[in-house]
């Protein structure tokens, strides 16, 4: 067995960088979610919460909340982060409402690097 040259941790970046540029491609017949403009709405969202303007918040969650409702391979766990945040909004806890808006964020991203599945 030959012996790799690069330190662990260097072989261990290698390691990632390679798998992040492989990904699955979409099952036949599932056509692709553009998250584009769900993941605007979540993060003019946040912003809105930082500048203490809660309405305009609410408005881009409720917004996201019906693209994502509408859209085909839509994540469970996306829709349930935003009813989450709609939710801390409503009670004026801008704090958990944020956290839930940067998971259900991250949430749509793996949706995106799963091909458009959730």
């Amino acid at each position: 067995m030959q012996q790799n040259p690069l330190p662990s941790s260097v072989t261990g970046i290698d390691s990632l960088i390679h798998a992040a540029g492989h990904h699955r491609p979409l099952a036949p017949g599932l056509p692709a979610t553009d998250l584009a403009p769900l993941l605007d709405d979540v993060r003019d969202a946040m912003v809105a919460i930082y500048c203490d303007h809660d309405a305009q918040a609410a408005h881009r969650i409720e917004h996201a909340r019906a693209l994502l409702r509408d859209q085909a391979g839509s994540s469970m766990a996306a829709w349930s982060l935003l009813e989450e945040a709609a939710f801390h909004l409503r009670l004026h806890h801008p704090w958990s409402a944020l956290s839930a808006l940067r998971q259900a964020g991250d949430a749509l991203l793996m949706v995106r690097l799963d091909g458009g599945r959730a």
